[in-house]
């Protein structure tokens, strides 16, 4: 009964011994296709993109809140 219970704990601590090697190496190098294109990420020399704001006019008619809501209406009924 002895033998069996520190046969278990053996295998269960060298099961969690070799798991701990293993998360450096789990890991994906990623290569951006266009790293070093100046129009996608600036001038900048880490490759995190410069991105702008959307440009939207202002609705001064109220339009498209009508709109939104009536899609959301219909989208989600109440």
């Amino acid at each position: 009964m002895k033998k069996k219970i520190s046969g278990i704990l053996v295998v269960i601590t060298c099961l969690l011994s070799l798991s701990s090697c293993f998360g450096p190496h789990n890991k994906a190098k990623l290569f951006p296709v266009n790293e070093d294109s100046k129009r996608i990420y600036g001038d900048k020399s880490d490759p995190t993109p410069m991105q702008l704001k959307a440009p939207y006019e202002e609705d001064e008619t109220g339009e498209m809140a009508e709109r939104s809501m009536a899609i959301r209406e219909k989208l989600y009924p109440r």
